[in-house]
């Protein structure tokens, strides 16, 4: 029976090949070989010359004045000491309401949790000590 089956597969013809369809004009489009293009060869960059120099830096005009364009308004350095933030209190006690700082200041606490001192500046707690921003 399995020699009857094997002839008959030897005998069988091979399967046909699917028939190839035409192509579509989108296909033929992306089958087509591109246009040429001019090659850009040297420097992208401009040429330094008399009258042009790129700079980052103020140029003068020919008549030597500053060019304002280029010139930028200059601050004048600060006097005195800048100002630093302030050091943080140490807490003596706490209440539902609020804390007391060694320097018997009255930090409240509203409802919200905000803390605020008596300047109105909001405060952060930060374990035994009170920073007022």
């Amino acid at each position: 029976m399995l020699l009857i089956l094997l002839s008959a597969l030897a005998l069988a013809e091979p399967p046909a090949q699917a028939e190839a369809r035409p192509l579509t004009p989108a296909q033929k489009a992306r089958l087509a070989p591109r246009r040429p293009t001019r090659q850009i060869v040297g420097s992208p960059l401009p040429t330094v010359t008399d009258g042009y120099r790129p700079t980052l830096t103020p140029r003068e005009a020919a008549s030597g004045t500053p060019d304002p364009v280029g010139t930028l308004p200059v601050r004048p350095a600060p006097t005195g000491t800048t100002p630093l933030a302030p050091l943080p209190v140490p807490l003596t006690s706490c209440a539902a309401g609020g804390c007391t700082g060694a320097d018997g200041v009255r930090y409240n606490t509203n409802p919200s949790g905000v803390t605020v001192d008596p300047a109105g500046r909001t405060c952060h707690q930060a374990g035994t000590t009170m920073n007022c921003f």
